[in-house]
Protein backbone atom coordinates (compact mmCIF):
# COMPACT_ATOMS: atom_id res chain seq x y z
CA UNK A 1 0.00 0.00 0.00
CA UNK A 2 2.07 2.92 -1.13
CA UNK A 3 2.34 5.84 0.70
CA UNK A 4 -0.36 5.03 2.98
CA UNK A 5 -0.08 6.88 6.44
CA UNK A 6 -0.26 5.12 10.00
CA UNK A 7 -0.05 6.26 13.16
CA UNK A 8 1.52 4.29 16.74
CA UNK A 9 -1.25 4.21 19.20
CA UNK A 10 1.00 6.42 21.77
CA UNK A 11 -0.56 9.27 19.86
CA UNK A 12 -3.80 8.91 22.04
CA UNK A 13 -2.64 6.62 24.99
CA UNK A 14 -6.31 6.69 26.11
CA UNK A 15 -7.54 4.96 23.37
CA UNK A 16 -11.05 4.64 22.01
CA UNK A 17 -13.14 4.63 18.62
CA UNK A 18 -14.46 8.08 18.39
CA UNK A 19 -10.44 8.94 18.86
CA UNK A 20 -9.17 6.91 15.72
CA UNK A 21 -11.83 8.12 13.86
CA UNK A 22 -10.06 11.72 13.46
CA UNK A 23 -7.16 10.02 12.35
CA UNK A 24 -9.37 7.81 9.62
CA UNK A 25 -11.26 11.09 8.42
CA UNK A 26 -7.61 12.86 8.31
CA UNK A 27 -6.66 9.87 5.61
CA UNK A 28 -4.80 7.55 7.99
CA UNK A 29 -5.08 3.97 6.94
CA UNK A 30 -3.63 1.87 9.65
CA UNK A 31 -2.09 1.57 12.87
CA UNK A 32 0.44 0.42 15.24
CA UNK A 33 -0.85 -1.00 18.37
CA UNK A 34 1.87 -0.21 21.50
CA UNK A 35 2.24 -1.99 24.48
CA UNK A 36 3.21 -2.14 28.42
CA UNK A 37 6.45 -3.01 29.21
CA UNK A 38 5.57 -3.22 32.72
CA UNK A 39 2.95 -5.83 32.51
CA UNK A 40 3.01 -9.59 31.86
CA UNK A 41 2.42 -11.22 28.13
CA UNK A 42 -1.03 -12.48 28.90
CA UNK A 43 -2.07 -8.97 30.69
CA UNK A 44 -0.52 -7.27 27.70
CA UNK A 45 -2.59 -9.50 25.27
CA UNK A 46 -5.93 -8.49 27.31
CA UNK A 47 -5.04 -4.76 26.72
CA UNK A 48 -4.44 -5.25 23.60
CA UNK A 49 -7.62 -6.54 22.64
CA UNK A 50 -9.59 -3.49 23.22
CA UNK A 51 -7.35 -1.41 21.54
CA UNK A 52 -7.46 -4.21 18.94
CA UNK A 53 -11.38 -3.25 18.68
CA UNK A 54 -11.04 0.67 19.21
CA UNK A 55 -8.90 0.85 16.37
CA UNK A 56 -11.69 -1.53 13.78
CA UNK A 57 -14.28 0.25 15.02
CA UNK A 58 -12.37 3.61 14.28
CA UNK A 59 -11.61 2.92 10.79
CA UNK A 60 -7.99 1.88 11.01
CA UNK A 61 -6.26 -1.29 10.41
CA UNK A 62 -4.24 -2.98 13.28
CA UNK A 63 -1.00 -3.50 10.82
CA UNK A 64 1.67 -4.02 12.83
CA UNK A 65 2.23 -4.54 16.58
CA UNK A 66 5.11 -3.13 18.95
CA UNK A 67 6.33 -5.89 21.28
CA UNK A 68 7.64 -4.83 24.48
CA UNK A 69 10.88 -3.60 25.58
CA UNK A 70 12.78 -3.12 28.38
CA UNK A 71 15.31 -5.23 31.19
CA UNK A 72 13.14 -7.91 31.20
CA UNK A 73 12.37 -8.09 28.05
CA UNK A 74 16.08 -7.82 26.90
CA UNK A 75 16.62 -10.46 24.04
CA UNK A 76 20.46 -9.42 24.44
CA UNK A 77 20.73 -10.08 27.92
CA UNK A 78 23.69 -11.97 29.35
CA UNK A 79 22.13 -14.03 31.86
CA UNK A 80 20.36 -17.00 30.10
CA UNK A 81 17.34 -16.86 32.14
CA UNK A 82 16.42 -13.50 31.17
CA UNK A 83 16.76 -14.70 27.30
CA UNK A 84 14.73 -17.42 27.43
CA UNK A 85 11.73 -15.71 30.24
CA UNK A 86 11.64 -12.95 27.28
CA UNK A 87 11.59 -15.01 24.30
CA UNK A 88 9.08 -17.42 25.57
CA UNK A 89 6.70 -14.15 26.45
CA UNK A 90 7.03 -12.70 23.21
CA UNK A 91 6.41 -15.85 21.32
CA UNK A 92 3.55 -16.10 23.24
CA UNK A 93 2.73 -12.22 21.98
CA UNK A 94 3.20 -12.98 18.26
CA UNK A 95 0.88 -15.75 18.18
CA UNK A 96 -1.56 -13.27 19.45
CA UNK A 97 -0.66 -10.49 16.96
CA UNK A 98 -1.00 -13.81 14.21
CA UNK A 99 -4.05 -14.94 15.42
CA UNK A 100 -5.41 -11.55 15.21
CA UNK A 101 -3.59 -10.95 11.62
CA UNK A 102 -1.37 -8.20 12.25
CA UNK A 103 1.62 -9.15 9.72
CA UNK A 104 4.24 -7.05 11.30
CA UNK A 105 5.78 -7.53 14.51
CA UNK A 106 8.34 -4.44 15.73
CA UNK A 107 10.86 -5.25 17.79
CA UNK A 108 13.83 -3.79 19.78
CA UNK A 109 16.82 -5.91 19.27
CA UNK A 110 18.53 -4.90 23.38
CA UNK A 111 17.93 -2.73 26.14
CA UNK A 112 20.85 -0.23 27.36
CA UNK A 113 23.38 0.57 28.55
CA UNK A 114 25.65 -2.35 26.88
CA UNK A 115 29.37 -1.75 27.79
CA UNK A 116 31.68 -1.75 24.77
CA UNK A 117 33.37 -4.88 26.20
CA UNK A 118 30.42 -6.80 26.06
CA UNK A 119 28.75 -5.81 22.72
CA UNK A 120 30.17 -8.55 20.81
CA UNK A 121 28.84 -10.78 23.12
CA UNK A 122 25.42 -9.04 23.53
CA UNK A 123 25.12 -8.73 19.68
CA UNK A 124 25.80 -12.63 19.45
CA UNK A 125 22.75 -13.46 21.86
CA UNK A 126 20.19 -10.91 20.32
CA UNK A 127 21.35 -12.11 16.68
CA UNK A 128 20.39 -15.86 17.77
CA UNK A 129 17.07 -14.34 19.76
CA UNK A 130 16.30 -13.09 16.39
CA UNK A 131 16.28 -16.17 14.51
CA UNK A 132 14.09 -17.97 16.65
CA UNK A 133 11.88 -15.21 17.03
CA UNK A 134 11.90 -15.17 13.30
CA UNK A 135 11.02 -18.11 12.72
CA UNK A 136 8.19 -18.72 15.70
CA UNK A 137 6.30 -15.21 13.79
CA UNK A 138 7.21 -17.07 10.10
CA UNK A 139 5.02 -19.53 11.44
CA UNK A 140 2.14 -17.66 13.07
CA UNK A 141 2.14 -15.46 9.78
CA UNK A 142 3.72 -12.60 10.91
CA UNK A 143 7.57 -10.44 9.97
CA UNK A 144 9.65 -9.53 12.73
CA UNK A 145 10.91 -6.04 12.06
CA UNK A 146 13.87 -5.13 14.14
CA UNK A 147 14.10 -1.26 15.44
CA UNK A 148 17.61 0.23 14.97
CA UNK A 149 17.93 2.24 18.25
CA UNK A 150 19.89 5.11 19.64
CA UNK A 151 23.12 5.59 22.08
CA UNK A 152 24.28 2.14 23.24
CA UNK A 153 21.83 0.36 21.95
CA UNK A 154 22.67 -2.74 19.92
CA UNK A 155 21.20 -1.82 16.29
CA UNK A 156 22.06 1.73 16.57
CA UNK A 157 23.83 1.43 12.39
CA UNK A 158 22.85 -0.09 9.86
CA UNK A 159 26.38 -2.26 9.99
CA UNK A 160 24.55 -4.20 13.00
CA UNK A 161 21.13 -4.08 11.68
CA UNK A 162 22.31 -6.65 8.66
CA UNK A 163 23.94 -8.63 11.29
CA UNK A 164 21.61 -9.02 13.63
CA UNK A 165 18.60 -9.62 10.69
CA UNK A 166 21.05 -12.20 9.21
CA UNK A 167 21.18 -9.49 5.95
CA UNK A 168 17.34 -10.14 6.08
CA UNK A 169 17.10 -13.90 6.56
CA UNK A 170 15.53 -13.66 10.06
CA UNK A 171 13.73 -10.53 9.87
CA UNK A 172 13.32 -7.12 8.17
CA UNK A 173 13.91 -3.62 9.95
CA UNK A 174 11.59 -1.34 11.31
CA UNK A 175 13.40 2.54 10.37
CA UNK A 176 13.23 4.96 13.33
CA UNK A 177 14.44 7.97 11.18
CA UNK A 178 14.79 10.12 14.88
CA UNK A 179 17.06 7.55 16.56
CA UNK A 180 20.18 7.74 13.93
CA UNK A 181 22.66 9.11 15.91
CA UNK A 182 26.13 7.77 14.40
CA UNK A 183 25.28 7.78 11.01
CA UNK A 184 23.69 9.62 8.40
CA UNK A 185 19.99 9.04 6.71
CA UNK A 186 21.53 8.95 3.54
CA UNK A 187 24.29 6.25 4.78
CA UNK A 188 21.72 4.61 6.85
CA UNK A 189 19.26 3.43 3.85
CA UNK A 190 21.94 2.85 1.58
CA UNK A 191 23.06 -0.09 3.19
CA UNK A 192 19.82 -1.18 4.81
CA UNK A 193 17.23 0.48 2.58
CA UNK A 194 16.75 -3.29 1.40
CA UNK A 195 15.82 -4.35 4.69
CA UNK A 196 12.93 -1.76 6.02
CA UNK A 197 9.61 -2.73 5.73
CA UNK A 198 8.42 -0.28 8.04
CA UNK A 199 8.76 3.18 9.56
CA UNK A 200 8.58 4.42 12.79
CA UNK A 201 8.25 8.77 11.78
CA UNK A 202 8.88 11.91 14.06
CA UNK A 203 11.76 14.47 14.24
CA UNK A 204 14.57 15.41 16.42
CA UNK A 205 18.01 17.45 16.98
CA UNK A 206 20.34 14.37 16.28
CA UNK A 207 21.55 14.99 19.57
CA UNK A 208 19.43 12.45 21.00
CA UNK A 209 15.81 11.09 19.71
CA UNK A 210 13.14 13.35 20.82
CA UNK A 211 9.92 12.07 18.93
CA UNK A 212 8.75 15.67 17.79
CA UNK A 213 5.84 17.16 15.06
CA UNK A 214 7.60 16.81 11.63
CA UNK A 215 9.34 20.07 11.04
CA UNK A 216 10.32 20.88 14.67
CA UNK A 217 13.67 19.26 14.01
CA UNK A 218 16.54 18.70 11.60
CA UNK A 219 15.07 16.02 9.24
CA UNK A 220 15.04 17.20 5.10
CA UNK A 221 11.55 15.16 5.13
CA UNK A 222 11.49 15.82 1.15
CA UNK A 223 15.19 14.01 1.17
CA UNK A 224 14.42 11.30 3.26
CA UNK A 225 11.21 10.45 1.20
CA UNK A 226 13.45 10.75 -2.01
CA UNK A 227 15.77 8.26 -0.06
CA UNK A 228 13.14 5.74 0.89
CA UNK A 229 11.75 5.69 -2.78
CA UNK A 230 15.25 5.44 -4.45
CA UNK A 231 15.67 2.34 -2.05
CA UNK A 232 12.52 1.06 -3.20
CA UNK A 233 10.42 1.46 0.01
CA UNK A 234 6.85 1.17 -1.10
CA UNK A 235 6.01 0.77 2.59
CA UNK A 236 3.64 2.62 4.71
CA UNK A 237 4.64 6.14 6.61
CA UNK A 238 3.80 5.38 10.32
CA UNK A 239 4.26 7.95 13.09
CA UNK A 240 5.38 7.21 16.23
CA UNK A 241 4.58 10.40 18.58
CA UNK A 242 2.48 11.97 21.40
CA UNK A 243 -0.20 14.71 20.46
CA UNK A 244 1.47 17.06 22.78
CA UNK A 245 4.95 16.42 20.77
CA UNK A 246 5.89 19.55 19.24
CA UNK A 247 7.89 22.42 20.72
CA UNK A 248 6.70 24.70 17.97
CA UNK A 249 3.12 24.65 18.28
CA UNK A 250 3.22 23.76 21.95
CA UNK A 251 -0.32 22.73 21.84
CA UNK A 252 -2.01 19.46 21.23
CA UNK A 253 -2.23 18.66 17.36
CA UNK A 254 -4.73 17.03 15.55
CA UNK A 255 -3.93 13.78 13.23
CA UNK A 256 -5.25 15.98 10.43
CA UNK A 257 -2.72 18.67 11.11
CA UNK A 258 0.08 15.65 11.47
CA UNK A 259 -0.85 14.43 8.07
CA UNK A 260 -1.12 18.34 6.59
CA UNK A 261 2.45 19.45 7.83
CA UNK A 262 4.03 15.84 6.42
CA UNK A 263 2.34 15.89 3.11
CA UNK A 264 3.66 19.70 2.92
CA UNK A 265 7.06 18.75 4.03
CA UNK A 266 7.39 15.62 1.42
CA UNK A 267 5.46 16.80 -1.26
CA UNK A 268 3.18 13.46 -1.26
CA UNK A 269 -0.68 13.98 -1.82
CA UNK A 270 -2.59 14.65 0.88
CA UNK A 271 -4.70 11.57 1.60
CA UNK A 272 -8.61 11.65 1.42
CA UNK A 273 -10.11 10.41 4.83
CA UNK A 274 -12.77 8.13 5.53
Amino acid sequence: MKNCLGLATCFYPDSSPERWETAAKAGFTDAEIDTNNRLPAEEICRDSEKIFADLKAGGLTPASFHLPFGTAWDISAADAGVRVRALEGLESLLQWAGNKGIGTAVLHPSFEPIDSAERADRLAFASESIRRLGEAAANCGVRIAVENLPRTCLGNCSGELAELTGNGMYAGVCFDVNHLLLESHENFVRKAGHLICTTHLSDYDRKDEKHWFPGDGCIDWAELRALLEGAGYTGRYLFELGENASPSLGRPFTPRELAEKFCALTGLPLPSGN
